[in-house]
């Protein structure tokens, strides 16, 4: 391997919380190993990803990570005079991790990691700029373009949506979100009642928590035989009264609502899948879902139409009315057409989105990076 005299990888990483970038990351890593990389974690800390990383017997470094890209965000603990005043410590020190450990790649796992990409750039690393977002429009959007041109050697996007927004030019390199493929499907039931169908992925905004809930409700007035359910917490620092509304709203409704659990074993009780999304570039939920043979609906939005591709349902993003026509549609359908479709969405998932081939691109993407 012909590297800067390391196969080290310096993954920085965004998040306080095992979330989605950083376990799709983590999913790969294993297999990343097995090709000669190791790896560094640079992350906030004290946080609960610093010692989840620790109990895997990961290198972990970081500082408080005192960084943000809003007002909201720059308001929250320990606020604006404290981050100020923390930043050029936390950007120093990551800094000199670069410098002494000569990585072969420094991995900025996010849009959100590019201040710290930028840090690692001017002291010296290789960067891998990987985008599990869509780029804003606005000046925001116009910025991250210019930086992540400037900073990355490579730029890594997650869905064709996210390469569009990322800038569209062929020099973005697609790396799929990927997912571990169970050897048994789901078991989908000829005649469900109730009907089972439910959503996963933090209450916000983002995820279109609030759509899930007013279809609920829409869907409930034509069928009364149809139990929903909802799997995510509240991840929204910004606006928690927003997500509380929401979880309060659903649970008047009847909605069961779970923060945490083991979401395999959850999906195995659904007889479909809905991930109404306002904004999405390539959601793990949906790939799991369809991993395991369930029926799906999602929105029209970012990347979701690249992974429910012919073998889901599709319908507008923010639309309550939809999605509850859709929902019924399909609690209404024949066994027939739901083993169909769950049988599709399981093929679509094994034939494009696996760890193993995700693994390959990331090393593909490194070895550019680092040869």
């Amino acid at each position: 391997m012909s590297v800067r005299g390391s196969n080290t990888i310096l993954a920085i990483l965004h998040e306080r919380v095992l979330g989605g970038a950083t376990l799709q990351l983590l999913q790969a890593v294993p297999m990343l190993q097995e090709r000669g990389w190791s790896f560094v974690f640079w992350v906030d800390q004290p946080s609960e990803l610093h010692d989840a990383l620790r109990e895997r017997g990961f290198e972990v470094r970081g500082r408080p990570r005192p960084v943000a890209y809003s007002r909201k965000t720059l308001r929250l603990p320990p606020g604006p005079a404290r981050r100020f005043v923390a930043m050029p410590g936390y950007f120093l020190e990551l800094a000199r991790l670069v410098r002494l450990r000569s990585p072969a790649v420094v991995h900025a796992n996010s849009l959100f990691s590019i201040a710290e990409a930028t840090v690692a750039r001017l002291a010296g690393g290789r960067v891998l700029l990987h985008v599990h977002e869509l780029v804003p429009a606005g000046r925001k959007g116009t910025a991250a373009r210019l930086a992540a041109r400037l900073v990355a050697r490579e730029r890594v996007a997650v869905s064709e949506a996210s390469a569009r927004t990322l800038g569209g030019d062929t020099a973005i390199r697609v790396v799929f979100e990927a997912t571990a493929v169970a050897e048994r499907p789901v078991a989908v039931r000829p005649a469900p009642s109730p009907f089972v169908v439910g959503t996963v992925g933090p209450i916000s905004r983002n995820k279109g928590s609030d759509v899930f809930v007013d279809a609920a409700r829409l869907a409930g007035r034509e069928r009364a035989d149809i139990e929903f359910r909802m799997v995510g917490a509240l991840r929204d620092r910004a606006e928690p009264w927003w997500g509380d509304a929401v979880v309060r709203r659903a649970r008047a409704l009847g909605i069961h609502h779970v923060e945490w659990c083991d979401v395999g074993e959850e999906l195995r009780r659904w007889d479909a899948f809905v991930l109404p999304s306002r904004v999405d570039a390539f959601p793990g939920a949906m790939l799991q879902a369809m991993a395991l043979g369930l029926p799906v609906i999602g929105a029209r939005t970012g990347g979701i139409p690249e992974q429910v591709d012919r073998c889901g349902l599709l319908v507008d993003a923010d639309d309550p009315q939809g999605l509850a026509e859709s929902i019924v549609a399909l609690a209404s359908s024949s066994y027939e057409r739901r083993s169909a479709m769950g049988a599709a969405a399981r093929r679509r998932v094994m034939d494009n989105f696996t760890v193993e081939r995700q693994a390959a691109a990331l090393d593909a993407a490194y070895r550019a990076v680092a040869g």
